[in-house]
């Protein structure tokens, strides 16, 4: 991590990254540890970097009287609470029974709550799904995300120059994550 900015920065002889711990990523790398013991932030090398593509999102910010508080304690506010990341309301919702149903895709949506504008800075198909997120700054986002291949991926989002780095673990899980439902559960949604 970058000292004076705060930002997670690639390695350029190793082309990984180092961060520091944050309480989001210690948990997200310790429950992969839990299943494949040599699992770290080690393991993850710089793929790509691409231009931030921004539009409008799909779902209703928290000052939409008809937004659904049960995904209030899932939003992931920035450290000035300006603006916050939701990747849940798109993607799940809660049967009558408390069980989560989830969508084939989900979109990243960045809302700021000042200006009450909702915009969506990306997307997954069935293939690729958010897990969890943490904001670094007030304009720096680390997503981080598994897919099909089983091969997590840590997105950082720079909002001060509209990019996006990529980076990749370099190995496959021997086991298919259910990182969401345990995310749920950690907020007592669900048993």
């Amino acid at each position: 991590m970058d000292e004076k900015s705060g930002a997670l920065q690639p390695d350029k002889k190793k082309q990984n990254f180092s961060v520091q711990p944050d309480s989001v990523l210690t948990q997200w790398i310790n429950y992969y540890k839990e299943k494949k013991p040599d699992f770290s932030l080690a393991g993850f090398k710089w793929c790509s970097t691409d231009s931030l593509m921004m539009m409008p999102g799909h779902v209703l910010g928290n000052f939409d009287r008809e937004f659904d508080t049960i995904y209030t304690d899932f939003l992931i506010f920035n450290p000035s609470k300006s603006l916050y990341l939701d990747f849940d309301s798109f993607n799940w919702s809660l049967d009558k029974n408390g069980t989560p149903s989830f969508a084939v895709d989900q979109e990243i949506d960045m809302v700021d709550v000042e200006g009450r504008t909702v915009n969506r800075i990306g997307f997954n198909g069935p293939s690729y799904w958010a897990e969890d997120a943490f904001w670094v700054d007030d304009s720096t986002i680390v997503l981080l995300q598994n897919n099909y291949e089983k091969r997590p991926e840590i997105i950082r989002f720079r909002l001060k120059d509209w990019k996006k780095d990529v980076f990749r673990y370099t190995d496959t899980l021997p086991f298919q994550t259910d990182y969401a439902r345990f995310r749920i559960r950690q907020k007592k949604l669900i048993k």
